[in-house]
């Protein structure tokens, strides 16, 4: 049977800008993305590259001052998130586009148990009354597979570890049945083993409920290990997008290339890690062209003056680049 999906974002054109005393940090500046239904897209580059930017401006929580949607869309399920109210915005928070965030000890209130925290993110989206909502709270623990849910109910976020703390932001982002989830590095701040409990996990999530995600990470093996399609990020643009298998086996563009050289491979034997030459842009006075010439070995005159437009080299692979 044919594996039919429907567009469920477009990304298109989005520049978000930070208004400092140095000067305006062009965070984003022309961001193209596309998911669908079922989708599971990774979205890797350099710290400081854009990827949080790009999920705190789907779920628009740029705070002004300093920072600034300045332009382009975000079509989600056919409607512009930035034309929505504030108000708007709430309503589809948590209930259709839910986020895992980074470090669960600073996302979860420390004066409130655990309790209080997810049943009213459920009573905000849902029409339950207190005990329906406890129920699907509990319920949601256990999917996480958290021991004793009601025990953890019970809990103030400091007397959980710290992958029982992110088992609970999982359970809060799934409780209202979303249709997108953003992962923003869900794993970072946890040690080797309870990551692969998280990323195995949020595979069995992805597969039991059909979720479609949105995985920001720095680290490649996540991707391989979680997502379908990968976009690799530089200095606020997406240089490279395609299917996981394309990109990992044939990465076209050079700072995709560079990052897959740096990888450790067990069947080689090296002295040093491989690295990429120089160092990431400042974004108040990127370089202009294509963001990478500075430190790519195939640059020319066009990539000096001219940022490259997308090449499909394959179906589904586009790559950003003159040299291809």
């Amino acid at each position: 049977m044919t594996d039919i999906r429907e567009r469920l974002l477009t990304i298109s054109n989005l520049r978000t800008y930070f208004y400092t005393y140095e000067g305006v940090v062009k965070a984003l500046d022309g961001v193209d993305l596309d998911m669908d239904t079922g989708d599971s897209l990774g979205l890797v580059g350099e710290t400081g590259c854009g990827k949080s930017t790009v999920a705190l401006s789907l779920m628009r929580l740029i705070r002004w001052p300093p920072g600034k949607i300045v332009d382009g869309s975000i079509v989600f399920k056919g409607q512009n998130l930035l034309d929505k109210t504030e108000d708007e915005m709430r309503a589809i928070r948590g209930r259709d586009v839910a986020m895992i965030f980074q470090e669960p000890m600073t996302s979860l209130n420390p004066v409130y148990r655990i309790e209080k925290q997810i049943l009213d993110i459920i009573r905000l989206h849902q029409e339950l009354d207190k005990s329906q909502a406890e129920s699907r709270a509990i319920e949601a623990l256990k999917v996480v597979g958290l021991p004793d849910p009601e025990q953890v109910l019970k809990r103030y976020p400091h007397e959980l570890s710290g992958g029982m703390r992110q088992k609970v932001m999982i359970a809060m982002a799934l409780s209202c049945r979303p249709d997108l989830l953003i992962a923003d590095e869900p794993t970072s701040a946890l040690d080797v083993t309870i990551q692969a409990q998280i990323l195995a996990l949020i595979k069995d999530l992805l597969k039991n409920f059909k979720l479609s995600m949105l995985m920001i990470t720095h680290d490649l093996g996540v991707v391989a290990e979680t997502c379908n399609k990968v976009a690799v990020m530089y200095a606020g643009h997406v240089v490279e997008y395609g299917k996981v298998n394309s990109i990992f086996e044939h990465p076209r563009h050079p700072y995709t290339q560079g990052l897959m050289d740096a990888i450790p491979k067990p069947t080689e034997s090296r002295d040093r890690l491989e690295i990429i030459q120089g160092s990431v842009p400042n974004l108040i006075f990127p370089p202009e062209g294509c963001r990478f010439h500075p430190r790519c070995e195939y640059a020319t005159e066009s990539c000096k003056n001219k940022r490259p437009d997308a090449i499909e080299i394959e179906k589904d692979h586009y790559v950003f680049c003159f040299h291809k």
